[in-house]
């Protein structure tokens, strides 16, 4: 006689952690992280450098203050990124004309070609990250994490 054999397959259990919109999202852009610090390594540029280049980039020249809030750093972090940046040639501070209090930053032309170099591999990650997607998904997501966004910062 001929016995089927049965397999059982375990469905996952979410637990009340992973329930959690703040579980994924953390596990997420630890990934993330991770992986865009392994693939920038030949560019000597760190995560947080890449993120002021990107954002120095994407907004033309900030203040230091609008650059802690866009690139994700406090200040103490982003004055020693923005001093090895300096030092690299990639950015320049500069007093601003209005307020002598604040430093205005902006890309160097090393700079700018520091960019041109990151941007493929962050725009490579992204798109690895959303395989799958169709453009309607994609855009879904974005304006879900958007409105994540918009909730934390009415806390």
């Amino acid at each position: 006689m001929h016995s089927e054999r049965v397999i059982q397959v375990r469905q996952p259990r979410i637990t009340d952690l992973e329930a959690l919109p703040s579980f994924p999202l953390n596990h997420i852009v630890h990934k993330y992280n991770h992986i865009v610090h392994a693939r920038l390594r030949s560019t000597e540029v760190s995560t947080l450098q890449m993120r002021i280049i990107v954002t120095l980039h994407t907004y033309g020249r900030l203040t230091v203050s609008e650059l802690c809030g866009y690139a994700i750093a406090e200040q103490p972090t982003m004055s020693r990124a923005l001093d090895s940046l300096e030092t690299q040639g990639l950015v320049r501070r500069e007093m601003s004309d209005a307020d002598s209090r604040l430093r205005l930053v902006s890309l160097t032309e090393g700079g700018v070609a520091a960019h041109a170099r990151i941007r493929p591999v962050v725009i490579g990650i992204n798109d690895a990250m959303t395989a799958g997607f169709d453009e309607s998904q994609r855009a879904t997501l974005l304006r879900q994490l958007g409105m994540l966004l918009t909730n934390l910062e009415q806390l």
